[in-house]
């Protein structure tokens, strides 16, 4: 396909009512269909910068990917412990040819910053970003100690290599499968206390401020993150962080009779976490990830402490984002969230002008729709609104120009 147009829509920020693509580049907004152009209805739904999820485990890349443009995701991060892992060159030339396999969400593969994710040895960084990486991570194994922390900040501000870390003291954390509050005392379940987050998150900052690394944080979950985030950005360190959905959703309450679909990493924490998360994605502080971890349903019926962790997120990915309109943010605030702001950690580009990558998703906001485990795309169903309903639907997904997801 080399021209496409879509016509009848409400297109974010614009007065315009249609856009025309051309070779994967949007050629002109508000102008008639090209006599070539294949022409898609709007119906009048709303037309979005396609979303770009900076974090999603992905062990099947073909149902991952395809779950992810069913959910208005045009570009994804695969952390480096998805399948195949993401230590070697070879590796990443795979997954990339899987994802252009898939003509759905385009897959930009995070490397592993050290050898086999150990947190010991630091991985061929310079190799990984070259064979097509887009940044690197230790998805969330610990990095051995603070000097190979350093050193591997030293060599990704000389490479000029973006890094994403996850904020957790593992000492700190040890045993705990839940937020450390009266919700697990309750429960009985051991704690993960919020300094496990902050004090880990506080060396990664004094280290990125030393070294001049370009640090990404991945998946913060408490208000005093927040506040630590912001002051840092202000004293001009090179750092940015993401939010991931499950933790604007909901709170440690939901935990409520050991439903282990809320059983997640970092752990749901209480209501005052959770809106300042949410003051951090109005302001434009935080990006939003899916942090999507697909497993069969029987993977999470076992014992709350011996159920696997994570949620599936991709394929409802932008229902559940616009559903945060309710707590006082705006679609325009919500896609700067989940699009515009990842796209400027990532240095690509958001937007629906002239002259820009067509990746767009047509959302339907006014649609009803309950999701059952056949209308999941991903591998594994293990959402916390499987047979709820659900506000929006998505009609279609562009990854540059090409069809990506299209509602039959």
């Amino acid at each position: 396909m080399t021209s496409l147009h879509i016509s009848n829509c409400r297109i974010l920020n614009s007065d315009a009512t249609s856009v025309t693509i051309e070779n994967g580049v949007i050629s002109a907004l508000g102008a008639d269909a090209p006599t070539n152009a294949e022409v898609i209805d709007g119906k009048g739904a709303l037309l979005l910068p396609g979303l770009i999820d900076l974090y999603s485990k992905a062990n099947n890349i073909a149902t991952e990917a395809q779950a992810a443009a069913h959910g208005g995701i045009s570009i994804m991060c695969t952390s480096p412990d998805s399948k195949p892992m993401a230590e070697a060159p070879a590796d990443i030339k795979s997954i990339l040819s899987a994802s252009d396999k898939t003509g759905a969400a385009k897959v930009l593969p995070l490397g592993t910053l050290t050898s086999e994710l150990k947190g010991e040895q630091l991985a061929n960084m310079h190799g990984l970003i070259e064979a097509g990486c887009i940044a690197l991570s230790n998805a969330r194994q610990p990095i051995k100690n603070t000097l190979v922390m350093r050193r591997l900040m030293e060599y990704a501000a000389t490479h000029n290599i973006t890094v994403f870390l996850t904020p957790q003291d593992q000492a700190l954390a040890a045993n705990g499968l839940m937020h450390e509050g009266p919700t697990a005392t309750r429960l009985g379940l051991a704690g993960i206390p919020e300094t496990a987050e902050t004090i880990a998150l506080a060396q990664q900052i004094l280290l990125a401020e030393l070294t001049g690394c370009k640090v990404h944080i991945s998946h913060i979950s408490c208000a005093r993150a927040v506040d630590m985030i912001r002051d840092a950005k202000q004293r001009g360190i090179q750092i940015s962080a993401d939010v991931a959905i499950a933790n604007l959703l909901y709170t440690d309450q939901a935990v409520n009779g050991y439903n282990s679909c809320f059983y997640v990493e970092p752990p749901l924490r209480a209501e005052q976490d959770r809106q300042a998360l949410l003051a951090g994605v109005k302001e434009g502080l935080l990006a939003v990830s899916s942090n999507h971890k697909a497993h069969e349903q029987a993977d999470k019926k076992a014992t709350f402490a011996d159920a696997e962790t994570g949620m599936s997120i991709l394929d409802t990915f932008l229902p559940m984002l616009m559903s945060l309109q309710a707590e006082d943010l705006t679609v325009a605030e919500l896609a700067n969230a989940a699009s515009a702001v990842p796209a400027a950690i990532l240095g690509l580009e958001s937007a629906i002008e002239t002259g820009k990558a067509a990746n767009l998703v047509l959302f339907n906001e006014e649609e009803k729709q309950t999701c059952s485990e056949q209308d999941f795309l991903s591998s594994g169903s293990n959402s916390p609104i499987l047979n709820q309903p659900l506000q929006g639907q998505v009609l279609l997904t562009l990854t540059k120009g090409e069809i990506a997801y299209q509602l039959s």
